[in-house]
């Protein structure tokens, strides 16, 4: 089983929009699954225990959860740094709906990222 969290605008589950800024969404969408089948849906929330938002928040959060592989649209190198040093997987190019993402990702067409790979937002 692989538990995979997407960035996502609201809580609605699979229904939920991909969040295209990975560290300002509100909530991360956690799908386990397993042999391609989902097995598990949860919702989590983009606010860290301590009240502070940087870079390193999210993964912190993020790993808290057991998450093993993250789906985004795209991030910054920092942010990316943070979830690799953590062993979590990145892969970009998520859109539309967590659906719409959780199908991109099984049939191979998200891009895993490496430390290398960043983003070309303007405020990074």
């Amino acid at each position: 089983m692989t538990k995979i969290a997407i960035p996502s605008m609201n809580n609605g589950g699979l229904e939920s929009d991909v969040c295209v800024h990975f560290g300002s969404c509100e909530y991360f969408t956690v799908v386990d699954v397993q042999d391609q089948a989902i097995t598990d849906i949860e919702t989590i929330s983009n606010i860290s225990p301590n009240g502070e938002h940087n870079c390193a928040a999210p993964s912190i959060i993020l790993k808290s959860h057991n998450i093993e592989t993250v789906i985004v649209s795209g991030i910054g190198g920092r942010p990316l740094i943070s979830l690799v040093e953590n062993k979590i997987k990145v892969f970009a190019g998520a859109r539309g709906k967590v659906s719409d993402a959780l199908q991109d990702y099984n049939n191979g067409w998200l891009q895993e990222l490496s430390t290398n790979a960043t983003c070309n937002c303007s405020h990074h």
